[in-house]
């Protein structure tokens, strides 16, 4: 019967043969032995809506149709197979996680969001604030609404200052950044964030930082004085911004020099063994070294994607070659989360770069391809 959906095993409930149940089947598998009348299926879908405050794409017609209709009772032998599938269909916290197929809702949700859609930005950030069918995840919450916010969406401007403001959970409390967002908010027609700060009437520009200068995404936010001001030196020297590399090297290795990735990625910048020879690094740990050669290859990545920061961040992780192949940011979730995490700390989307530093190359795109690129989806996957 099953269709190769994940399912629930249900032999040791009925004692039985094996029988999968998922989603997709269940309401066959109930009318087939006449458990309950086809008009209870839609009494699950209520009351899984109930229970869960949630509808599913494949779920709207039915419950739209159905929601007046009362729930149907099932008692006696027929209880334990009912309960499942009660179960199965509302997908509640506690069943085993193959019980639950893939979230279609949240795929979807995902996709948009990389696109740069702010809707599905907000959408996205209120299921990992709320735990909504993903870990929980303040710092992917404020990082997602930040982003809308800059798109002038006042609610996901409303929560980015909520978030600070409380302080809970994995976000540092920071009041002034926070107060700085309800005036966004309040700015882009949020009644309840006006009546928090007295915004002025004119539109209000979104604070630069996502977070707290000394936030943390896992790693060190404030990098030693030492490597600041190595970075500081060199930076220039490869025409980038100190602050990019600096957030760069704070996700990748949050600011330690002796960090091996399972990727056998090394050093500050994490360099794999290719790329460190590619850009003539002879020893990863060696600071300097490794600083050099990552400037080098982020540079590289700026002038190949035309100075698109969330393109180039993207290069830096999965490759270049996996930008290219998906026309954008690649859809693996490592990747997605480490452009996001990168551009929390250094928000800008544009940097100068030289178009001859990946021309004298000759890996230079096409410039149909890069202007495909910039419309194309945002997204960690294999190091360089």
């Amino acid at each position: 019967m099953s269709d190769g959906a994940s399912g629930y095993d249900c032999q040791d409930a009925v004692g039985r043969p094996s029988i999968s149940l998922n989603r997709a089947d269940t309401f066959l598998f109930l009318k087939r032995r006449r458990f309950l009348p086809i008009r209870a299926f839609s009494s699950l879908l209520v009351a899984r809506h109930r229970l869960t405050d949630t509808i599913r794409p494949d779920d709207t017609a039915a419950y739209t149709d159905n929601r007046r209709i009362r729930p149907f009772p099932v008692t006696g032998a027929k209880a334990p197979i009912v309960a499942l599938a009660v179960l199965v269909l509302t997908g509640l916290p506690g069943l085993p996680a193959s019980a639950a197929a893939a979230d279609p809702t949240l795929r979807a949700l995902e996709a948009l969001a990389g696109k740069g859609s702010a809707r599905a930005q907000y959408e996205l950030a209120q299921r990992y604030e709320a735990a909504e069918g993903v870990k929980r995840d303040d710092r992917m919450a404020l990082s997602l609404y930040c982003r809308a916010a800059r798109q002038n969406h006042a609610e996901a401007a409303l929560h980015a200052g909520r978030m600070h403001l409380a302080g809970r959970g994995g976000v540092a409390k920071d009041e002034d950044l926070g107060r700085a967002w309800l005036r966004t908010a309040a700015a882009l027609g949020s009644n309840e964030a006006a009546r928090y700060v007295k915004a002025p009437a004119s539109r209000t520009k979104a604070p630069d930082r996502c977070e707290p200068p000394n936030a943390s995404w896992g790693v060190v936010r404030k990098p030693p004085a030492e490597l600041r001001a190595l970075v500081t030196k060199l930076a220039p020297n490869y025409g980038l911004d100190p602050e990019l590399v600096l957030a760069v090297i704070a996700v990748e290795s949050g600011f330690r020099v002796d960090v091996v990735s399972n990727k056998n990625a090394m050093g500050l910048m994490q360099l794999i063994p290719e790329t460190a020879e590619r850009f003539g690094v002879g020893n990863a740990f060696d600071p300097e070294q490794n600083l050099r050669g990552g400037m080098k290859y982020l540079r590289w990545l700026l002038a190949y994607f035309d100075g698109d920061v969330r393109l180039a961040l993207a290069g830096y992780n999965a490759g270049e070659g996996a930008v290219l192949q998906y026309k954008g940011v690649p859809p693996y979730r490592e990747t997605q989360d480490y452009v996001v995490k990168v551009q929390s700390i250094y928000p800008r989307s544009r940097h100068p770069y030289d178009r001859q530093v990946a021309q004298s190359a000759g890996l230079a795109p096409r410039q149909e391809e890069v202007a495909e690129l910039s419309t194309a989806p945002r997204s960690r996957s294999a190091k360089r």
